[in-house]
């Protein structure tokens, strides 16, 4: 017997074991009642114990449940303990869905086309290309007023000549008996899962976000006590960024755009100062000597170390060797058939040097500093012999 839908709060259940067998390395158990939902509909399956048993999966295959546990069950007796805030969380989430589907189609006659209810977030894809800020603010109001209405959640069972009886939103394609969920008056829906007993059991229901997916639009949202931990953990950033600032919170948004301006201005100066001083490094370089240009900057970044060999070759023409450490940079502006991913490919590898390149720009990383040794030797042949 189902349980979980004759009573979806029952926490704690005694009850028989009708069989167990294991398969592959899971021991699986049939009961005579089960409080354990098994995956199916959408909604993950329930957690919990059998006789201090920890449940790895519940599942149901030709209308039986099979519970699967890590270890077998001795004699015939079965205490059930449920996960009882997994479960919860499960139903606010499920029946969250079904309402937040019911305003998108009756509000806007976009249809629910998938459901997803993950452990972190929950999604539904609804078939418009896009939505609006406006739209999802109003339907996010609209979904919490009937959450605070506290509407009854009904279920029953219609048979295939009963269906007509009321107005479902999704009709399957299934000539057999359907267990309907429905939202008093506003929802009826086909649903294999549980659910809460009223709407204000839901607690509350926030869209977070909506973005475009394969033509449609996934809406992501937080139902019940996942909506108030979301929003405890805004809060908190908040907060602190506020004290960080010393701003109330409601100027965060003005102070964070300023800061972000003049983030911007440092970069931007800062970036002019950079070029500058790398030009005039490049000056006292080519001043100091021909091609190949060979210096060591170990603190400076791959970057730094590429744009100043583009400065260094905007004066002269020749090849450039920046060691960085471990690691080399190399530029060239001549014309010639010097290929420098090549050279990094033929000398470098067998010296345990790993990088690449094209043919006027490489760089390339030795673990061993002895090989780096060897291949700076090698280098300065070749570049001489060009």
């Amino acid at each position: 017997m189902k349980r979980y839908y004759s009573d979806p709060w029952l926490r704690n259940l005694d009850t028989k074991i009708l069989s167990q067998h294991q398969e592959d390395d899971r021991h699986l158990v049939v009961l005579e009642e089960t409080i354990f939902y098994p995956t199916g509909g959408g909604q993950p399956h329930d957690l919990g114990s059998v006789n201090g048993v920890s449940l790895i999966d519940v599942f149901e295959k030709d209308g039986v449940v099979f519970h699967a546990l890590e270890h077998p069950l001795q004699g015939d007796d079965a205490s059930c303990v449920l996960d009882w805030p997994r479960r919860l969380d499960h139903m606010q989430q499920h029946s969250g869905q079904h309402l937040l589907s019911a305003v998108f189609h009756d509000d806007y006659g976009y249809r629910t086309e998938s459901f997803h209810l993950g452990e972190e977030y929950c999604s539904i894809d609804i078939s418009t290309p896009s939505l609006s800020n406006e739209d999802q603010i109003a339907v996010e109001t609209k979904v919490n007023t009937v959450v605070f209405s506290n509407l009854p959640l009904l279920t029953y069972t219609l048979s295939p000549g009963e269906r007509g009886k009321v107005p479902l939103r999704k009709i399957p394609n299934l000539d057999a008996d359907l267990r309907i969920v429905e939202i008093q008056g506003l929802d009826y829906s086909p649903c294999s899962g549980t659910h809460v007993s009223s709407t204000s059991q839901i607690g509350l229901v926030k869209i977070i976000k909506s973005e475009k997916y394969k033509g449609m639009t996934r809406v992501y949202f937080l139902c019940g006590d996942r909506a108030l931990r979301d929003y405890g953990r805004k809060q908190e950033v908040c907060h602190n960024l506020g004290s960080l600032l010393s701003v109330p919170e409601e100027a965060l948004h003005e102070r964070m755009a300023l800061e972000l301006e003049r983030k911007q201005e440092l970069e931007k100066k800062i970036l002019e100062l950079t070029n500058e001083l790398m030009d005039l490094r490049a000056q006292s370089i080519v001043a100091q000597g021909a091609s190949p240009f060979y210096l060591e900057s170990p603190n400076a970044t791959i970057e730094e170390a590429r744009q100043l060999a583009h400065s260094v070759l905007n004066l002269a023409t020749g090849t450039v060797i920046i060691r960085l450490g471990e690691r080399l940079v190399l530029a060239h502006n001549q014309a010639d058939t010097l290929h420098l991913g090549q050279l990094i490919k033929e000398k470098a590898g067998p010296l345990g040097g790993r990088g690449g390149g094209n043919a006027t720009g490489a760089q390339v990383y030795f673990p061993d500093r002895a090989g780096l040794r060897e291949f700076l030797s090698a280098l300065k042949i070749d570049l001489e012999s060009d």
